[in-house]
This record gives structure tokens, C-alpha cells and sequence, in this order.
């Protein structure tokens, strides 16, 4: 049986469930797919574990961090990976559930050496041109595949679909979407009767914002999932080329804590200082019966990309979302005057880990054809 040998940097929320859901899932896989998946090394910001082959990971699915730890090397890790396919007969994966530049700069020799990369890691996909153009020459080079869905929708399907509508022969001329589940929850849940500064300290302490909330109210995020979709569609985007409509009011965006304050709690005491600014813009959306929402676009025949703050009419699909929703659609020769629209949640660690193990099955589902 052959097997899929895997190395894992990162160890934290994501990382950990990734690795529930790979050891708890071991058994199906080689029971559809006859691949045994084994876990071969783990690494974390400062230490890294290299197993040996045939033992070790279970440890990991109790939550167990092996003793036998030794500084992190993203590039010996990488070597272990390979080593161990080569002598199995296997096939190597490196798995980057970080959010860091760091990893992303291994991933061309990784994937020339014959390992593939799977990663909801945006910097990838949104990071210099450059860079990204060569990571896919890599992948080509080395026989391997660089495997990236969870960095647009996390658990929700988005590259995915887009490429199966393309290969079938579909023109895709617009694509749309709510990308970020922190936005889609604060417009979902703001209304005229209670403060913006209020929903965004609810949408903290249910988890869904970074500490720092500009993070996600400056649209930072959605600008490089947009980023990475304009370039799945052939557009040579730099991430600055895409304009961004950020939340944060002028004056807060290199606003600082005083000494000894806590950041988040700190900048939501100064964001209520504009709820009524947020207030009004609100009031005026609704007086014309529309609804606000956080939206990315991606307009293949103008060779544009966007992040804006806009209006929508209560029938439309944007205006009906729930919760923490994401929602995408994608206008094309085949869907219109209505798109396709894919919807659903967007973010938490088990939806995100879903989306990476969905592009490990496909690893590993190949292997299965290539035996055959």
C-alpha cells in the first residue's frame, strides 16, 4: 500500500485539528482510497519534530508533543519528507497552516524536489508576483502540486468550482463574494438601534476578529483573498494593484495604545468615538431600502480587482446572509443573467482544517490512479 508521508508547519488551532482529522481519518483512506497517510514530521515557531517512519504520530492525535524535539528547520524538514517518501515508495506533502513569509519561501524547493504543498496560507497566493509565478513553475518542474482552496474560503469550496466551470469550458467574466465570516457577522448583525463600536466587541468576543480588530476592519484580508482569485483567473495582479475601502475611521489607522493598555480594548474605546460617523452611513443605505455589505470582485474583462463597502437591494443573495456566512458568486457565458453562488461558513479552525484535509484527499486520491 503506498503512502503519503506528511510534514506539518504549524501546530496551533488549525494545525491541531488538521491532525485530528488526518490520524481519525487514516483508517477510511486506506479503506477508499488504499493510501496509508503518515504523519512525518511536525514543526512549530521554534521546535520541530521529525518522526521516524511506521511510528510516532499517534502520540500527536492525544494531543502529545514528542520528546525528541530539536530546533525548527523548515528546510530539513522538507528533507526528512522526501527522504522518508523515496525510501517507501511514496509520495511526500508539506502542509503550511501558518499565516507567515517564512514557510512560503521554502515552498519552491519543496515543490522541485518532488513534495507537494497544500496551504490556507494567503502569502502564497497574494505575496509578490514574482514569487508566486515561480512557486507554480516549481510544482510543474517537480512533478508536484501546490494545492491552495482554504485560502479563499477556508472550508468553503470556491477555487474548487471556479476551476471545474473552466476546465468544462465556462467563461468566467465576474466573480463576487463576502470573504471575510469577522465582516459578514458585524453587517449581519449591525442595525440601526445598537452602537458599530458594540458589534465589533461582540464579534471579538466570540473569537472572529484578531487581536488587533483593524486587521479585519482595514479589509487587509479580503484584499489578498481577491488577489489570489484575480490570479487563478489569469489577471498579473500585485496585491497593492487591488483598492481597498477600509472600516478603520482615518484617525485610528496608526492610532497606538498608551503604555500598559490592552490594544483591542483600547481601540474599541476610541472606535466609539465614530459611531456616529458609522451611524449615519448606515441610516443613509437603509433610507434608500439597501442593505451594506463587505464585498471583494474580481472583473476578468476590465483586468480589475476590488474591496469596497457597498449596497445591495434586499433580493439580492449578499443582502440574505446569516451569522458569519461567506458567500461567493461567480458570473459567467453559462450562469447569467443569475450566477452560481456557493455559500456557507468561512472561518473556524474545523472548516479550515476541512478545506486542507479536502486538498490532501485529492493528493492522495491521485496516488490511488497512479497505482492503478
Amino acid at each position: 500500500m503506498p503512502t503519503l508521508h506528511v510534514g506539518i508547519v504549524g501546530h496551533g488551532l488549525v494545525g491541531k485539528e488538521l491532525v485530528s482529522q488526518l490520524l481519525t481519518s487514516a483508517a477510511r483512506l486506506e479503506r477508499e482510497l488504499g493510501v496509508h497517510v503518515e504523519i512525518a514530521g511536525v514543526a512549530r515557531s521554534q521546535k520541530m519534530v521529525l518522526l521516524p517512519p511506521g511510528g510516532g504520530d499517534k502520540a500527536l492525535l492525544d494531543g502529545a508533543w514528542p520528546k525528541q524535539e530539536v530546533v525548527a528547520d523548515l528546510e530539513a524538514l522538507g528533507q526528512h519528507v522526501v527522504a522518508a517518501a523515496e525510501l517507501s515508495g511514496g509520495k511526500a506533502l508539506i502542509v503550511d497552516n501558518t499565516a507567515s513569509d517564512q514557510p512560503v519561501e521554502h515552498y519552491s524547493s519543496w515543490l522541485r524536489s518532488g513534495a507537494s504543498v497544500v496551504t490556507p496560507n494567503k502569502r502564497a497566493g497574494s505575496g509578490p508576483l514574482a514569487r508566486y509565478e515561480e512557486i507554480m513553475a516549481s510544482a510543474r518542474s517537480g512533478g508536484s502540486q501546490f494545492l491552495y482552496e482554504a485560502t479563499v474560503g477556508a472550508g468553503l469550496p470556491v477555487l474548487g468550482p471556479l476551476q471545474v466551470l473552466r476546465n468544462a469550458g465556462d467563461e468566467i467574466r465576474r466573480v463576487e463574494g463576502i470573504f471575510s465570516g469577522t465582516l459578514s457577522y458585524i453587517f449581519n448583525t449591525w442595525t440601526r438601534d445598537r452602537k458599530f463600536s458594540e458589534v465589533v466587541a461582540e464579534a471579538k468576543e466570540k473569537g472572529f476578529t484578531e487581536p488587533d480588530p483593524r486587521d479585519d476592519l482595514s479589509g487587509t484580508d479580503v484584499q489578498r483573498k481577491v488577489t489570489i482569485l484575480a490570479r487563478e483567473l489569469g489577471l498579473k495582479l500585485e496585491l497593492d494593484d487591488v483598492p481597498v475601502h477600509s472600516l478603520v475611521p482615518g484617525a485610528l489607522q496608526h492610532w497606538q495604545p498608551a503604555a500598559g493598555e490592552n490594544l483591542g480594548e483600547a481601540f474599541l474605546q476610541e472606535l466609539g468615538k465614530h459611531d456616529e460617523e458609522m451611524a449615519a452611513m448606515l441610516a443613509e443605505a437603509e433610507g434608500r431600502g439597501m442593505t451594506l455589505r463587505f464585498v471583494g470582485e474580481v472583473d476578468v474583462g476590465a483586468g480589475t480587482a476590488s474591496v469596497k463597502l457597498a449596497e445591495f437591494p434586499s433580493d439580492h443573495p449578499f443582502a440574505t446572509t446569516q451569522f458569519a456566512d461567506n458567500m461567493v458568486a461567480f458570473h459567467s457565458k453559462w450562469y447569467t443573467p443569475r450566477p452560481l453562488v456557493v455559500q456557507g461558513p468561512g472561518a473556524g479552525a474545523a472548516v479550515t482544517a476541512a478545506g486542507i484535509f479536502g486538498n490532501i484527499y485529492e493528493i492522495a486520491k491521485g496516488m490511488k490512479s497512479s497505482a492503478h
